[in-house]
């Protein structure tokens, strides 16, 4: 009876198919990701003021909840690897609004906001280009489906 902690064959070749520089890449993105729709929720007052001068307050309530939480979820598919381009998607006209909204004079963190947001543009655009990789739920349903067809 094998073990279930004893590396097969099978284990060894799939672990050594997988890019760690792109895994690391995602999780570091979709932690970024996380950590900026947790500063947004939580700055919901000051945001609200900043895009009332360009927009009324129920259209900018509702987007900075939405920014908010399309952040939160979307940080978490990333990290997964769960339909990661159509999440990317979602997330680059948030960050293209944050850089654009949120200049220095009135960012909360000066212009390491603007940056950070700049570094996280680059970070999705890389992952949109490369994908989600080998150890991805991406990577794990398309095997799945294409092992199905082949039975059939």
């Amino acid at each position: 009876m094998k073990s279930l902690h004893q590396p097969t064959e099978q284990n060894i070749s799939q672990l050594n198919g997988i890019n760690y520089l792109e895994l690391i890449i995602r999780i570091v993105t979709g932690i970024f990701l996380i950590l900026d729709g947790i500063h947004i929720i939580s700055h919901t007052a000051q945001l609200e003021e900043l895009f009332r001068q360009v927009m009324s307050y129920s259209i900018s309530e509702f987007l900075i909840t939405v920014i908010g939480f399309v952040h939160l979820f979307g940080g978490t598919f990333i990290i997964l690897g769960l339909i990661t381009r159509i999440v990317i998607i979602l997330q680059i006209p948030a960050i293209l609004a944050e850089m654009y909204y949120i200049q220095p004079p009135n960012s909360f963190l000066g212009t390491w906001e603007i940056i950070g947001s700049a570094f996280l543009l680059m970070l999705l655009i890389f992952l949109f280009v490369k994908n989600s990789g080998n150890f991805s739920m991406d990577y794990y349903r398309k095997k799945k489906r294409l092992s199905k067809t082949v039975q059939k």
